[in-house]
């Protein structure tokens, strides 16, 4: 069970928003090398089998302000970064979203039977539907997205490995990992922000939909994904979670310097009980690494 420090500590971990994540700053590369459906039989081996992923399975993400629900016009159509314009912003893109939506899978068995260990999480939003499966006992992790130019992320009929197609309605690894996912899933495989948090899990309501794996096991499965950057930091900071180096995300400042996860309030936050000469260490180790 996670102890309510750990959960008052957490860094901005997990999730969050993985389509950002996803949207290139440079121009996208042209899939090569290994093929979608090999990296997907790659996490198979690890993750079990895939499940048939769909943005009509996930949850709309709240969006509202003094608890009212917000019109996408109230919310700024969607085209703006302003996190004041809702109670619970997200870290990435548009602050205030009202299409956003984030779904979980359980993990499979080869027999079909569920598999506790393992989890997926999609993110929908701007047409794009990304993936991250973890496993819990082990900590490997994979990450994958649709390709939005053949494929509808409402679709329900979205190929899962060794069906019709596959190559060419998902990604190839090399072009996920083009946007380095590992600079910003740092500390833990998700991002959690104020708009993920609100959510809970539909089969155990009293835990986040967005898991909080804290310090425990993490690595990223495929070749084509840099490998995560590594402290020997031993202080405050992570005796609950692996240090996270991105200062200010996209909207506002959600770092682990900044608010601890679970965010169930977007301006009220404390971590004066950590020291500032612990917190200076993770910055100054931050200032070491080339993140290009």
């Amino acid at each position: 069970m996670i102890s309510s420090r750990m959960l008052t500590w957490n860094v901005v971990l997990g999730f969050l928003t993985v389509s950002a994540l996803w949207s290139a700053c440079n121009k996208e590369p042209q899939p090569e090398g290994r093929t979608a459906l090999e990296h997907a039989y790659e996490c198979e081996a690890v993750l079990g089998p895939l499940p048939r992923f769909s943005c009509a399975d996930a949850v709309l993400v709240p969006v509202t302000k003094n608890g009212i629900p917000l019109t996408a016009e109230e919310a700024g159509d969607g085209e703006t970064n302003d996190p004041s314009l809702c109670d619970c912003p997200a870290a990435f893109g548009k602050a205030c979203d009202p299409g956003f939506r984030v779904g979980r899978y359980t993990g499979l068995n080869q027999d079909g039977s569920p598999n506790e260990d393992v989890v997926f999480l999609t993110n929908c939003r701007d047409g794009g539907l990304g993936v991250i499966g973890y496993k819990f006992s082990t900590g490997e992790t994979c990450f994958l997205h649709i390709n939005n130019e053949t494929t509808d992320a409402f679709d329900l009929d979205i190929p899962r490995p060794g069906e019709d197609d596959y190559d060419n309605r998902w990604q190839w690894p090399n072009v996920v990992a083009h946007d380095n996912c590992q600079n910003c899933h740092m500390a833990s495989p998700f991002l959690h922000s104020p708009a993920v948090d609100q959510l809970k899990n539909p089969e155990d309501t009293t835990a986040l939909l967005v898991p909080i794996t804290g310090d425990g096991p993490y690595s990223i499965v495929g070749a084509e994904f840099g490998p995560l950057f590594d402290s020997d930091i031993q202080n405050s900071c992570t005796s609950c979670h692996r240090p996270q180096c991105t200062e200010a995300w996209q909207n506002y400042p959600l770092d682990e310097l900044q608010m601890p996860a679970p965010f169930t309030n977007a301006t009220q936050f404390d971590h004066s009980s950590i020291s500032n000469t612990d917190r200076q260490a993770i910055r100054d180790w931050c200032a070491t690494l080339d993140f290009n």
